[in-house]
């Protein structure tokens, strides 16, 4: 199956964010205090597992827990800290970064309390994409 490893995520401030019901699409994070723009607000954390196959694998799950970081690894976020439940955003406030086998989540801009974290996904393995739900005023329609 390939070499199988744990990363461990953080949360910069813990209490900082809380998951909670999105209106973008089933649960979401959102900011319990002021988070200050363009900084680390911590890691996604999950599993490195090997991307072989798994491309093929998610094209029909409704909701997608991966993140590759390479072309031979991806982070299952799964079973993974709050940031597993970012949502995107055609107009996102966060972004990804892949730092080797780390996934970090950075603000883009500040970010107000009760206020939804997202990032843009970009393209999905999705045969013909996915409808967008963001709502954002220059919304795309698809990822």
């Amino acid at each position: 199956m390939g070499r199988v490893s744990n990363v461990v995520g953080e949360i910069r401030r813990p209490g900082s964010v809380r998951v909670g019901r999105s209106r973008v699409h089933g649960r979401g994070v959102f900011a319990m205090i002021a988070l200050p723009g363009r900084r680390k607000l911590g890691e996604l954390a999950g599993r490195v597992v090997p991307r072989l196959g798994l491309r093929r694998a998610i094209r029909t799950e409704p909701v997608i827990y991966y993140v590759a970081l390479n072309p031979r690894d991806a982070l299952d976020c799964r079973d993974g800290n709050a940031f597993s439940h970012l949502n995107h955003s055609c107009e996102a406030n966060c972004y990804l970064r892949v730092s080797g086998l780390r996934v970090e989540v950075y603000s883009l801009r500040p970010i107000g309390v009760g206020d939804e974290l997202t990032v843009d996904y970009g393209v999905t393995p999705h045969a013909g994409g996915m409808v967008c739900h963001c709502g954002a005023s220059s919304c795309r329609g698809r990822l």
